[in-house]
């Protein structure tokens, strides 16, 4: 795949979960550095917590990068206490959010440089809009 990423410059990555009385989703959308959408693309998963939901939603967007051979990824996530699992301020105490973190933390390390930063649900709209289709059994992906 063509690498959208000059040397320094980093693509972000805005992820989100969802969850209803009937399942959960996941959405991911990655950006260029100049801010245009390369890649967005929803997951509708069973039910499960809300954090997992997130993990699912970040491992998606990570999964996306790898895709497109990014190398620099910052992440964007509206979930606080994802965000600061990943950036190693709080501890991870769950056995299931145990799993998830462990493999978002695999695929982390595949990159040369990543960070995680809490944003609003204002900024995080569009992904959270992705995972609620998700939740409701609407998948896309635009690639």
């Amino acid at each position: 795949m063509t690498k959208f990423l000059q040397r320094d410059k980093a693509i972000k990555i805005y992820t989100d979960g969802s969850v209803n009385p009937e399942r959960s989703g996941a959405g991911a959308i990655v950006l260029n550095e100049s801010g245009a959408v390369i890649v967005l693309a929803n997951r509708t998963l069973p039910m499960m917590t809300s954090n997992e939901a997130e993990y699912q939603g970040l491992m998606l967007g990570l999964e996306l990068a790898l895709k497109l051979e990014s190398q620099a990824v910052e992440v964007h996530m509206d979930n606080e206490v994802v965000v600061k699992q990943m950036a190693g301020y709080f501890a991870v105490n769950s056995p299931r959010l145990k799993v998830l973190h462990r493999s978002a933390c695999e695929l982390s390390r595949r990159f040369s440089r990543i960070s995680f930063i809490h944003v609003t649900r204002d900024e995080n709209a569009l992904a959270d809009t992705l995972a609620s289709e998700a939740s409701a059994g609407r998948e896309w992906r635009l690639a």
